[in-house]
């Protein structure tokens, strides 16, 4: 998804959940908690990946529908 974000200009933060114990914490609560990732709660899923854009949680299905969020964001620099 990376790719997709970078061919269309969009500025992000990209974080490494394998990074640190931290980070993969910051991330397990969004899964735990956001109304968007029930569907993955309850089929056992990652939940990877995603984006949050203004403490929206958005679970990314493949880079057609990265394309999509994109244009319906108006993330393009």
């Amino acid at each position: 998804m990376k790719e997709v974000l970078s061919e269309n200009n969009v500025k992000y933060l990209y974080v490494d959940i394998c990074e640190s114990v931290g980070k993969l914490k910051l991330f397990l609560n969004i899964r735990d908690t956001a109304q968007a990732m029930e569907v993955v709660r309850r089929e056992h899923r990652a939940g990877i990946p995603c984006m949050v854009i203004d403490d929206e949680v958005i679970l990314i299905e493949g880079p057609e529908h990265m394309k999509r969020i994109i244009e319906e964001y108006e993330l393009k620099a």
